[in-house]
């Protein structure tokens, strides 16, 4: 792992694979696992997933809210972070976000996972492997409904594609005057 200098700018790319918190007495810091690379910063995981949605023209309260719209009041739902290309970057929390154990994960980073022990093995797309103290039904959960949110991202796109098709069906209503 290699330590690099502070990043203050620091924003979640498509190369950003996981947010790992880093506790050294009493400094939270962030472990970023990138595609090609590895490094501390000096932050907190939901300090960089805030900023990273703000810098993405968004909110991380937004990403929430449009979560749970699709989703439903569930807790600790997966969030899309942004979007590029018209394809949603979508990052799940294997606790709650304002944890301080929370591990940020990127969906499609995850090639997959596994039980272990009472936690899971998540298995990356660049081959690296973490140990995460989350259980493998709650994590299939979180990916299962990360599925859900980039569905309905893309149905979205679709209909904004195709307008004439989406806004609205008229129902069928009997006509009261050939009764």
């Amino acid at each position: 792992m290699e330590r690099k200098p502070s990043f203050a700018n620091y924003v979640i790319t498509f190369d950003t694979f996981m947010l790992q918190p880093i506790r050294d007495g009493n400094k939270l810091s962030t472990r970023v696992i990138e595609r090609n690379n590895d490094f501390i910063l000096p932050r907190k995981p939901l300090h960089i997933v805030r900023k990273s949605c703000d810098h993405y023209g968004g909110s991380l309260q937004n990403s929430t809210n449009t979560a749970k719209h699709t989703l439903g009041n569930k807790h600790k739902t997966p969030i899309i972070l942004a979007q590029g290309f018209g394809a949603p970057y979508i990052f799940l929390p294997t606790l709650s976000p304002n944890s301080e154990q929370n591990v940020w994960i990127s969906y499609h980073a995850i090639d997959y996972f596994e039980t272990h022990g009472l936690g899971s093995i998540v298995h990356l797309e660049n081959n690296q492997s973490f140990k995460l103290n989350i259980a493998s039904t709650t994590l299939y959960r979180q990916y299962s409904f990360a599925g859900f949110l980039e569905k309905n991202f893309l149905k979205r796109q679709k209909q904004l594609m195709n307008p004439t098709q989406m806004i609205y069906q008229v129902a069928e209503r009997p006509n009261p005057t050939n009764q």
